[in-house]
């Protein structure tokens, strides 16, 4: 693969393709086969790992929790503080940069429950891109 490639993972239903893109996230561990990040093995055990190695996913279920702001949810477990608090000023900084740099504008202090499913899915997006994922997977995402 090459930088800015697209690639798409085709299959009926029950054939395997969010079980593998788990595996390659960490969630799920293979019985088999390799996993090569720039031609390298590597081990991904748990999500952690993919998100050092520049793996990001945004999940065919939200994994967003909808009670927080979106720059809550974007930072959680990567968060920044300063002093003994949350740097929210940067935090919102950066994902309005992020937003308008891929043209996915979303409101950093919006409560993330109350935001439609397509802009959800750009919360999703943008929380991959702020732990700078260079290698994002998209679960399939039914529209209803």
């Amino acid at each position: 693969m090459k930088q800015g490639e697209i690639h798409a993972l085709l299959g009926e239903n029950g054939a395997g393709k969010t079980t593998l893109m788990n595996m390659v996230y960490g969630l799920y561990h293979p019985d088999s086969g390799q996993i090569l990040v720039d031609g390298k093995e590597v081990h991904v055990t748990e999500p952690t790992d993919a998100i050092n190695l520049g793996i990001g996913m945004v999940h065919q279920h939200f994994m967003l929790i909808p009670v927080f702001t979106v720059a809550e949810n974007i930072v959680l477990g990567n968060e920044t503080v300063k002093g003994l608090q949350l740097d929210r000023r940067s935090a919102a900084q950066r994902i309005r940069e992020l937003s308008q740099q891929f043209g996915l504008e979303i409101n950093p202090n919006a409560m993330t429950g109350e935001l439609p499913v397509g802009v959800q899915q750009r919360v999703e997006i943008i929380k991959a891109l702020y732990r700078r994922c260079n290698i994002l997977i998209l679960d399939e995402r039914r529209r209803c």
